[in-house]
């Protein structure tokens, strides 16, 4: 059993991974949706459209995203950060990465606050007042380490990229998140991701719910120890709310799968005063 929980969410992030790169029909391409996760609509084999690039594009034009904003609030409401720890491709990519052996360490706790930054700076505030999306270098899109991997990757084999000043950002970019991601778990949702601060604030009051049962739990902290985002799953049991009602919770359930007494479930949110 315990191994089922392990492996289940390797399965859905290697199936996710594969369905949302599989356009091998371009004209059927869904780019003009988008889902809460990190995911390049540059890729040619992308279904969806990044959140980061199509809200870039529209506050550029001087429009407002609300197909974004109400997507991640829609998606967001039922779920939660649930995609960023089960479905995105780049917290696959970081899961896997941190695997490799090698020096680790923790960030402080206020690395977190960083995302919302790159979300008001490099997402909105770029596109509002630079408004040239395709030649600043300022855009979140310019060095994102998504884009780098399923975009820039496979186009630099077939002789396709130009060896600029652009390539030398994203790479650089790039092998900063590669490293970090090996030493650090979760590094780039932590500290980078637009989607992620995006998202975030859903988790206050989505209908998804883990919750630490009290007459259940020993005290072990395995779950704060287990938990790739550093959240203190074990504080729950004092203040009686949902674990992921913490912004940096992204509901991969490593909680659950470490608790050996099989004190924390997940549920549909109850609407009660504690919740």
């Amino acid at each position: 059993m315990a191994l089922l929980k392990k492996s289940r969410r390797r399965v859905v992030q290697t199936v996710s991974l594969i369905a949302l790169n599989t356009n091998l029909v371009a004209v059927l391409s869904l780019r003009r949706f988008c889902l809460p996760i990190m995911n390049c609509e540059a890729c040619t084999f992308a279904w969806l459209g990044c959140p980061v690039g199509m809200m870039s594009r529209s506050i550029a034009f001087l429009q407002v995203p609300w197909l974004v904003i109400g997507g991640v609030l829609l998606v967001g409401a039922v779920m939660g950060r649930f995609l960023c720890g089960w479905v995105c491709p780049m917290g696959f990519l970081q899961d896997l990465l941190y695997k490799i052996r090698g020096p680790k360490f923790r960030l402080p706790a206020f690395t977190s606050w960083f995302k919302y930054a790159f979300l008001l700076v490099t997402v909105v505030g770029v596109a509002y007042f630079v408004q040239d999306y395709e030649n600043s270098k300022l855009f979140f899109c310019r060095y994102c380490p998504t884009s780098a991997i399923q975009v820039m990757g496979p186009n630099l084999l077939g002789g396709g990229v130009a060896l600029d000043s652009f390539f030398v950002l994203k790479v650089s970019v790039l092998a900063l998140v590669v490293v970090l991601a090996i030493a650090h778990h979760r590094s780039f949702c932590k500290v980078m991701c637009p989607v992620g601060a995006m998202v975030a604030l859903t988790n206050r009051f989505s209908l998804f719910s883990i919750r630490l049962k009290k007459d259940q739990c020993i005290e072990c902290r395995k779950c704060d120890r287990s938990c790739p985002m550093d959240v203190p799953v074990s504080q729950s049991k004092e203040h009686g709310k949902p674990v992921n009602r913490k912004l940096e919770c992204i509901g991969c359930l490593s909680c659950e799968e470490s608790c050996p007494t099989g004190a924390i479930e997940t549920k549909r949110r109850r609407f009660t005063s504690a919740g």
